[in-house]
C-alpha cells in the first residue's frame, strides 16, 4: 500500500472570493462541485467561464488530472479531465482536490479507479471531519493509502474497468430496445383486440 501523497501530487483549488458569475468573455474555465454528477464524469463544455489572466496558471489543470470533491457527502475522485476544443485553461474552485499522478508510477486512470473502490472510499469516509457539510483536508487525504501494482498491472486492470463499462453500457442499450419492444408489442396486442 502506498500513501497518495507519495505517488501524486495534491493541490487545493483557487480560491474566489464570493459567488462565481460566469462570463461568456473569461479566458478560465472552472469546476466546481456542482458540475460533478454521480457517475465521475465531467463535461467540460458547460462550465462557468471567468476572467482570470495569468493568476490561473498555477491552478490550471492538466489532461491527466483527477478532480477529488474535499467537501460534502460525496468525497469521490472525477474522471481525468479531457480538455475542450475551446482552448481555454480549466481549473477549480477551492474545495475541489486537485490530483496529479507521478506517471512514472501510477497511471492517472488507475489512481481514479483505486480512489473510488469501496475499501478506500471507507477509509475516506473515517478521515472526514465536520459537522454538518463534512470534508476532508488536503493533508488528511494525502494520508490515503492505495495497493500499488507494477504499471503492466495497473494497465490490465484500466483495461478490464474499461471493458466492463462498455459492457455496462451495452446492456443498458438492450436493457431499453427490449423494453421498447416489448411495449410496442403490448401495444400492438391491446389495439388490435378492441378494433
Amino acid at each position: 500500500m502506498n500513501k497518495v501523497a507519495d505517488i501524486a501530487s495534491i493541490r487545493n483549488g483557487y480560491a474566489f472570493r464570493g459567488r462565481i458569475e460566469s462570463d461568456k468573455e473569461g479566458d478560465t474555465r472552472v469546476i466546481q462541485a456542482s458540475d460533478l454528477t454521480e457517475d465521475t464524469e465531467l463535461d467540460t463544455d458547460k462550465l462557468a467561464c471567468v476572467q482570470l489572466g495569468k493568476k490561473a496558471n498555477r491552478y490550471e489543470l492538466s489532461e491527466n488530472d483527477i478532480v477529488f470533491m474535499a467537501r460534502g457527502q460525496r468525497q469521490r475522485a472525477y474522471r481525468p479531465i479531457r480538455q475542450t476544443v475551446t482552448g481555454k485553461s480549466i481549473i477549480t474552485a477551492f474545495g475541489l482536490l486537485v490530483i496529479s499522478a507521478r506517471e512514472h508510477m501510477v497511471i492517472p486512470e488507475y489512481l481514479h479507479w483505486a480512489l473510488n473502490t469501496r475499501r478506500v472510499q471507507q477509509h475516506i469516509q473515517v478521515l472526514k471531519e465536520g459537522t454538518g457539510i463534512t470534508f476532508i483536508s488536503d493533508k488528511k487525504f494525502s494520508n490515503v493509502e492505495i495497493p500499488l501494482p507494477p504499471l503492466e498491472t495497473q494497465r490490465k486492470i484500466t483495461r478490464l474497468i474499461d471493458l466492463h463499462t462498455q459492457r455496462a453500457h451495452v446492456r443498458q442499450q438492450l436493457a431499453t430496445m427490449d423494453e421498447k419492444i416489448a411495449q410496442a408489442a403490448a401495444w400492438s396486442l391491446a389495439t388490435e383486440q378492441t378494433q
